[in-house]
């Protein structure tokens, strides 16, 4: 059965976004709403997973064998203020069930139960520094997982967006890397942000659509626009379904797809 979850969309500074928190899940169908439109700008760019895995496979083949061979490791630094705009504090990411007057005991516990949610045991794995004042979170994921039904391979990764945020100068909030821990090379995550951009599409919103998007076969993101956050509101309601498959070339526990647990 599918679940709904809704949020509002932030602001962002890079293009084609397909977030790592959401990676380590899986939203299956988002729908969006224009609810206000900027006079210009804030279109948002979609391009397909699916083809993104095959152009890669023909352009860097090499790249493609070792991914789905580690996978990926993730790392992510939260502190308790927000360290660039359109990022999440540590509050925001994990602190929905802290209350005014939890001790520092008990809100590192909500927030660790929070992570434990996503289910996937020894393949994540956390650490507190700076006093609690920073989470550094750490995931070995799937690079590529497979379609339900067609069993296509499609890439659900954010390497795309890691290369943009990363040459903008947010190296030391995500990491990316093998999942044995190794490095991605840099001509590998350009090659992936050069083909996004290349099968990409423009949604120009007009107030009133609804846009219907497949997650697990599709990146989406955002433009800048002309205006304040004000100008831009685009809601979405993010829906639980069939969770991806695992891809035949990734064999390892690492690679199995889950659904994030229930509060």
């Amino acid at each position: 059965m599918l679940r709904r979850r809704m949020k509002r969309r932030r602001k962002c500074s890079y293009i084609i976004i397909m977030n790592p928190r959401r990676s380590r899940t899986c939203r299956s169908i988002f729908f969006f709403y224009g609810h206000r439109v900027p006079a210009k700008g804030g279109e948002s760019p979609i391009s397909s997973s699916l083809e993104l895995f095959q152009r890669a496979r023909e352009d860097i083949p090499d790249f493609i064998e070792e991914i789905a061979e580690k996978g990926i490791l993730s790392k992510v630094t939260y502190k308790v203020e927000k360290q660039y705009e359109g990022g999440s504090t540590l509050a925001q990411a994990f602190g929905k069930e802290i209350q005014e007057g939890d001790d520092e005991g008990t809100r590192r516990a909500k927030i660790e139960q929070q992570i434990r949610r996503y289910g996937r045991g020894e393949h994540t794995k956390w650490e507190w520094t700076d006093d609690g004042k920073t989470l550094v979170l750490t995931h070995h994921l799937p690079a590529i997982r497979t379609q339900p039904n067609t069993n296509l391979p499609t890439f659900f990764t954010s390497l795309a967006a890691y290369y943009k945020s990363a040459s903008g100068g947010r190296k030391n909030v995500t990491q990316q890397m093998y999942g044995d821990g190794t490095p991605i090379p840099e001509k590998y995550t350009k090659a992936l942000a050069d083909i996004t951009d290349d099968i990409r599409v423009l949604h120009k919103w007009e107030r009133g659509d609804v846009l219907v998007y497949d997650n697990i076969i599709a990146q989406h993101g955002r433009q800048l626009w002309e205006g304040g956050q004000e100008d831009r509101v685009v809601l979405a309601s993010l829906w639980d379904g069939i969770v991806p498959g695992q891809y035949q070339s990734s064999k390892s526990s690492w690679a199995e797809v889950v659904k994030a647990n229930e509060a």
